[in-house]
């Protein structure tokens, strides 16, 4: 069983794959947050944000993964340089939005399913890419006693330097995503980890145009379709420490 569902989210991942929205929440000059996650797929991502002036924040991020099961086989790389500004909406409410580029690799090999075998003479699907992206991202976010949650948008535009399939060239370019996510940090600043929270995320990343793309062409199917994403991270506040060993 955990066999099939291993491969069943192998078979599920494209040669891109979003990294999670900017949601640095930061109220002041001088505050830095670090995020590492792991997903449900084997994904490990990571990234650091921090604000050298009020209201202005730097951010990197990049994500990796490398994992075969039994026919299905996907890596990925990526990086993500980003600019952007918060505002606080009263004590408890910040929001935020940021734009940025990014850059990536990816395989996804996979054997095709017995309905798709009767109408494809193609064993396997074995695709490989280099992509660039630009995006940007907005959030809105609720810190109440014991845990923050929030929510946040991105919309991406994906530019593919190099995308083949069994070492043929795929036509397509670009493609723009959809990318939500929800998510929720636990503990907050007065709590007894002070310097970091746990954190809960579900993001949905699709292809406005899937529909037109799958009746189309099967390739475009493949890299257009939605996806769902979930991760369980630690965020860790490096400005919060100095505080904490004063009280």
């Amino acid at each position: 069983m955990l066999a099939g569902l291993s491969a069943g989210l192998l078979a599920s991942c494209s040669v891109y794959v979003p990294l999670q929205p900017a949601t640095p929440l930061l109220r002041a000059k001088g505050e830095a947050e670090v995020t590492a996650s792991a997903y449900l797929s084997g994904r490990l991502e990571g990234s650091a944000a921090y604000s050298p002036l009020n209201h202005l924040v730097v951010r990197a991020a990049g994500g990796l993964t490398t994992t075969q099961k039994d026919s299905a086989v996907f890596s990925n790389r990526q990086f993500e340089l980003s600019l952007g500004t918060y505002r606080q909406l009263g004590p408890e409410w910040l929001v935020g939005g940021s734009g940025g580029y990014g850059r990536g690799e990816g395989h996804r090999n996979f054997r095709l399913g017995r309905a798709e075998l009767l109408s494809d003479t193609t064993t396997y699907r074995r695709y490989a890419a280099r992509y660039h992206t630009l995006f940007t991202d907005i959030f809105l976010a609720h810190e109440g006693n014991w845990s923050t949650w929030g929510v946040a948008y991105r919309l991406s535009q994906v530019r593919f330097g190099f995308l083949t399939n069994n070492g043929q060239p795929v036509p397509l370019r670009r493609m723009t995503r959809n990318e939500p996510m929800v998510f929720v940090r636990l503990s907050n600043r007065q709590g007894i980890m002070r310097w970091g929270q746990l954190q809960l995320a579900s993001s949905f990343s699709w292809s406005s145009d899937y529909i037109g793309s799958s009746l189309n062409s099967p390739e475009r199917a493949d890299l257009k379709e939605g996806r769902i994403f979930t991760s369980v991270g630690l965020v860790i506040y490096p400005h919060r420490f100095g505080r904490a060993a004063d009280k």
